[in-house]
C-alpha cells in the first residue's frame, strides 16, 4: 500500500518544533508498505510540493499530522485548525485516497476535528502501533479492532477507544532522517533562540492539573523507555547528523526522579558536546538530579510553577505548593542550572492579590525567562471545562474546538494593564 504522511506544521512558535510524533509514526510502520514523507515546515510552496508528490506517488491513503489547534492567546486567540480542514479540500481536489487525522492537536478533540473537517479517519492517542493496526485492518475494513479509530458508518461517527504502547522499549528510534534535523537545530523560531532537536524519554503524567490535557493524551501511568536507551539514541544522532542541542518534550523530566538520574547519568557517560533542556515539576525538588542535569549538559530547566499563590496552586490542582516551588528555584540557583517559570493567571480564585504574589516570587528568584499567559484554554471533560460550565462561561453547546478561556472575574478587567507595568520593568518576562 502506498501512503503518504503530511506535517503541515509551519509554525515556529520560540522555535521550529520537528514533529517528533510523525517520525515515531514513520519509524513503525510495517517494511511492506510504500511511503512517502511531506514536512511542510522548511517548504516554499507546500500546495505545490504535494501536487508533485501526489501525482508522481499516488498514494492510497493520506495521514496528516495535526501538532496545534491555536496560540493559546485569549487576548487575540487565532486558531489553526480551519487550515487543517484546507488542506483536507485541497487534498481531496488532488485525489480519491483516504484521509486519516491523528496527532496530539487532533487528540485532544477527535469527534469535533472530524466534524470539521469531514476527513474519512481519525486515529485519536499513541499512533505507532495504532496506526499498524489501522492498515492491517484496510483489507477487510474491520475497523472496530484498530484502538483510538474513528470513522462514519451509516451516518453516524464512531470512536474506538484510544490505545497506549504498554512497552515502550520496544519501539524502534524516531526516524529522524525523514524531517532534515539539522535544518531543525539550525532554524530559528519566534523568540530568536537557536534550535533544538525534540526527543523523549517517557510517557504518562499521575498529575491531577484541572485544565491539563497530557493525562488524557499519555495516560496517567508513566511508561519510559530505558535511560541507556535514549542515551544511544542521541549518540547516534550526534554521529550522523551532527546535532547536539536537544530538548527533553517529557511532561516532567524529574519524575520518576531516579530515572531521571539514570537518564542524565547515560548522557554524561557518553562524553559528547550535548546541550540540552526540559521541563520539570515543583513537586519533586531534588538537589542531586539537578546537579547532574548540569553535569550532563543540561543548559536550561523550564520550571512549571504556574503561581506563587499556595490558594491559586491548590485550586489548580497542581499537586505542589509554594514552599516546594520556593525550594526548587533555590536549589536550581544552588546548582548553577539556569532556569525559565511560567505565570498562569486568570484561573478560578485568582485575584489582584494572588497575581501580586506569583510575580513577587519570580521577581525574587529572577528567572531567565518568564512566560506569562491570561486566562486558562477550556477543553471537553475537564474538571476546568466542568467550572465553566457551573459559572456560565461556557455553554453545554459551545464547541471548543474554537478557543474559550476562563478568566476570573476579578482580574478580567485589571490584569492586562499591570502585566504592562511589568514587563516594561522585566523585558525578559513576556505575554
Amino acid at each position: 500500500m502506498r501512503l503518504l504522511l503530511i506535517s503541515p506544521n509551519q509554525l515556529r512558535l520560540v522555535v521550529a518544533p520537528l514533529p517528533l510524533g510523525l517520525a515515531s509514526v514513520v519509524a513503525a510502520l510495517p517494511p511492506e508498505h510504500d511511503f512517502a514523507v511531506l514536512d511542510f515546515m522548511f517548504l516554499e510552496d507546500p500546495l505545490a510540493e504535494l501536487r508533485r508528490t501526489v501525482a508522481s506517488f499516488k498514494p492510497e491513503i493520506i495521514g496528516i499530522s495535526v501538532r496545534n489547534i491555536d496560540n493559546q492567546d485569549s487576548r487575540e486567540p487565532i486558531s489553526y485548525f480551519p487550515e487543517i480542514k484546507d488542506l483536507v479540500d485541497r487534498v481531496r481536489e488532488m485525489t480519491a485516497a483516504a484521509i486519516i487525522l491523528g496527532g496530539a492537536g487532533f487528540s485532544i478533540m477527535p469527534g469535533e476535528f472530524m466534524e470539521y473537517t469531514a476527513a474519512d479517519f481519525g486515529l485519536a492517542g499513541e499512533g505507532e502501533e495504532a496506526f499498524r493496526a489501522f492498515l492491517a485492518a484496510w483489507a477487510a475494513a474491520s475497523w472496530e479492532q484498530v484502538p483510538g479509530l474513528l470513522w462514519r458508518q451509516g451516518g453516524a461517527l464512531r470512536a474506538n477507544p484510544p490505545h497506549r504502547v504498554p512497552e515502550l522499549h520496544r519501539l524502534p528510534p524516531p526516524a529522524l532522517e525523514y524531517f532534515t534535523p539539522k535544518l531543525y537545530e539550525e532554524a530559528q523560531g519566534s523568540a530568536k533562540l537557536p534550535g533544538v532537536v525534540p526527543v523523549q524519554s517517557r510517557r504518562g503524567c499521575p498529575m491531577k492539573c484541572i485544565y491539563c490535557t497530557t493525562p488524557r493524551l499519555e495516560g496517567e501511568a508513566v511508561r519510559a523507555w530505558a535511560p541507556e536507551q535514549v542515551a544511544s539514541w542521541l549518540a547516534a544522532w550526534h554521529q550522523k547528523w551532527g546535532l547536539t542541542r536537544f530538548y527533553f518534550v517529557d511532561n516532567m523530566f524529574n519524575y520518576p526522579p531516579e530515572h531521571a538520574k539514570r537518564l542524565c547519568q547515560a548522557i554524561q557517560g557518553l562524553h559528547l558536546p550535548l546541550e540540552w533542556s526540559c521541563l520539570i515539576n515543583p513537586a519533586f525538588p531534588d538537589r542531586e538530579l539537578f546537579h547532574l542535569i548540569r553535569a550532563a549538559g543540561g543548559t536550561m530547566v523550564q520550571v512549571g510553577n504556574e503561581s506563587g499563590s499556595e490558594l491559586v496552586l491548590s485550586t489548580l490542582g497542581k499537586g505542589f505548593g509554594l514552599e516546594q516551588v520556593e525550594l526548587t528555584l533555590s536549589l536550581l540557583h544552588e546548582a548553577g542550572l539556569p532556569f525559565n517559570c511560567f505565570l498562569l493567571l486568570g484561573g478560578p480564585g485568582e485575584t489582584p492579590e494572588t497575581v501580586r504574589q506569583g510575580v513577587a516570587l519570580l521577581e525574587k528568584h529572577q528567572p531567565r525567562m518568564v512566560n506569562l499567559t491570561v486566562g486558562i484554554r477550556l477543553h471537553p471533560g475537564l474538571p476546568m471545562h466542568r467550572i465553566a460550565l457551573a459559572e456560565g462561561v461556557v455553554g453545554p453547546a459551545d464547541n471548543l474546538l474554537w478557543p474559550h478561556f476562563y478568566l476570573a472575574p476579578a482580574v478580567k478587567d485589571w490584569i492586562w494593564e499591570f502585566l504592562t507595568e511589568v514587563t516594561a520593568r522585566h523585558p525578559n518576562w513576556i505575554f
